[in-house]
Order: C-alpha cells, then sequence, then structure tokens
C-alpha cells in the first residue's frame, strides 16, 4: 500500500496544473474522501502564487455528474428551514445581506431602477426576502436546481444588461475561469457587483476543514481575490460583518469612499468597510468562518 501511495504522489508532483487565477503553476495540495456516487475522493491542488486551492477532481467531472452532486447536495435544505451543516447562520446572514443591498441602494450607490440578478440564487430565498422586506424585485437565474417560471433562461442572461450581480455562496462551486469570467461579463460598464464566500487568507492544510465540502471545489485568498479585483477593472470594495458581502464598484472611488463615510456616521444602520482594492477583512482572522 506505501509503495502505491508512494507513486501516486509522485505522478500528482509531475502533472502540470496553471491557475485560473493568475496563471502561475499549481501544486498537489491534498486529497480528501468523500465516498459518494460520482465522487470517491478529490484532489486540491493549491497556486504556488495566489494561494488558490482547487479541486482537479471536480473539474475533471463531467457536466452530468457535476449537476447531479450540486442537485443532491443543495436539494438537502433548500426550500426548507434547515440550514447547510456548513452554513448554520445562512438565513440569518440573508436577512443581514438583503438590508444591506436595500441599505446600500438608500444612499445613492444602487440604481433603485436598475435591473438587479441573483445568480445562481437556489431557491430564491435572498430574493424572496428582498421582496418581503423592501417591494425589491429581484432577477432570478439557476442552473442546477429545479427552476422556477419567474427564474430567468440562459437566453437571458445577455452580457453588460445588469446593473448589479448577485452572487451568494456561489465562487466556490467555480472549477473554471470561464466561470468567472462569465458571471463578471453580465454587468453594465459600471455594474456592482456583489459576492459572498469564503476568503482566506491561507486555506488550511485540512481535509476535515468544514468548507471543503463534496461541492466545494474552489477556494480564495485574499490576494486570487485582490487578483480578480484588479483584473476585472474594479476600482474600490465594500464589506459589511453581519452580511458577510462584499461590493465591488468601477465608479469613482473619491465618491463611494465619501458616502459610505457618511453612511458610517448615522447610528442604527449597517457599518461598512471601504477599500481601494479588496476588502482582505478576514486576513487577521485564524478561523475562517460564514
Amino acid at each position: 500500500m506505501m509503495n502505491v501511495l508512494a507513486d501516486n504522489n509522485e505522478k500528482k508532483s509531475s502533472e502540470t496544473v496553471t491557475c485560473i487565477i493568475c496563471g502561475s503553476p499549481m501544486h498537489f495540495f491534498l486529497s480528501k474522501p468523500f465516498h459518494l456516487d460520482g465522487l470517491e475522493k478529490a484532489d486540491y491542488w493549491r497556486c504556488n502564487e495566489c494561494r488558490f486551492v482547487i479541486s482537479k477532481t471536480h473539474a475533471e467531472m463531467t457536466p452530468a455528474t457535476w449537476k447531479k452532486l450540486n442537485y443532491q447536495v443543495h436539494a438537502s435544505y433548500q426550500g426548507t428551514e434547515h440550514p447547510p451543516d456548513d452554513d448554520p447562520n445562512w438565513i440569518t446572514r440573508l436577512n443581514h445581506q438583503a438590508q444591506m443591498l436595500h441599505d446600500v441602494e438608500q444612499i445613492g450607490l444602487l440604481q433603485p431602477d436598475g435591473r438587479w440578478l441573483d445568480y445562481a440564487c437556489g431557491d430564491g430565498r435572498l430574493s424572496a426576502i428582498l421582496q418581503e422586506r423592501y417591494h425589491r424585485n429581484l432577477l432570478k437565474y439557476e442552473a442546477y436546481m429545479q427552476s422556477r417560471e419567474d427564474y430567468l433562461r440562459d437566453s437571458d442572461l445577455v452580457p453588460a444588461s445588469f446593473d448589479l450581480v448577485i452572487t451568494t455562496s456561489v465562487f466556490e462551486h467555480f472549477f473554471r475561469r470561464s466561470h468567472f469570467d462569465t458571471v463578471e461579463s453580465l454587468l453594465s460598464a459600471q455594474g456592482v457587483l456583489a459576492t459572498h464566500t469564503l476568503v482566506c487568507e491561507s486555506v488550511p492544510d485540512d481535509p476535515t476543514w468544514f468548507y471543503m465540502n463534496p461541492v466545494h471545489c474552489a477556494f480564495h485568498t485574499n490576494r486570487s481575490m485582490e487578483i480578480l479585483f484588479r483584473q476585472w477593472g474594479y476600482t474600490c470594495s465594500i464589506y459589511n460583518v453581519e452580511a458577510r458581502l462584499w461590493l465591488w464598484f468601477k465608479s469613482d472611488a473619491d465618491n463611494v469612499e465619501k458616502r459610505i463615510q457618511e453612511a458610517n456616521s448615522r447610528t442604527g444602520s449597517p457599518f461598512y468597510l471601504f477599500k481601494r482594492g479588496f476588502v482582505d477583512y478576514w486576513k487577521c482572522v485564524p478561523v475562517c468562518r460564514l
């Protein structure tokens, strides 16, 4: 058995994998057993430069296997009041995200009459909260869960046609660069990207890490997010801790900063962190949390 393991590790070390974020070489990081139909074990690779981690196993899955795996995992909680095991604060966080989006609109940083898209919306819970609490209708798109009559079709995803694209718990499911670029391409010239995903200073070298579940195949670091941020031409970002949500802006950074400073002078309202770049809030937090 030891000889087999040694041979497998030697083979992995000789393989060449290129980072889909920064283009640097990646090296074998770790393996994790799952023993699921379609996913017996996953091999993860880490970028030498930006420390982004991706599952090569997931990237090599057939579309049918990947779709089936996504449905099986997400169907266990979506449409119910039970949060997933790796995200116990799911509903609370969604409520804070809805509050943040409404508030950022109120302070003049989101177009009130703009086209807002909830991309990979799942059961549409965030959209439902925004509608119920703030009377804001979102356009919704979902590729893997059961589609509904009011969901957009693939043909409706016209590039540069949305003023806000919201992705919550989505970036960790992308294993091709085209997946990331497709989402960003949907935004208009001054469109805002809202994203929630787990971001670490360094992904733990631990296969028991709670976030490494069967359908999470991409793990971002502050460095990899900053690189995406710059590659896509954003100028500044804000972050709200309770919502665990970033908003990326391409508009004038001075204006965004001024409005955020004014917003943060209020009492009883969401507080925002601002940065000319990607807000690396979790940089000094030893354990990444959702």
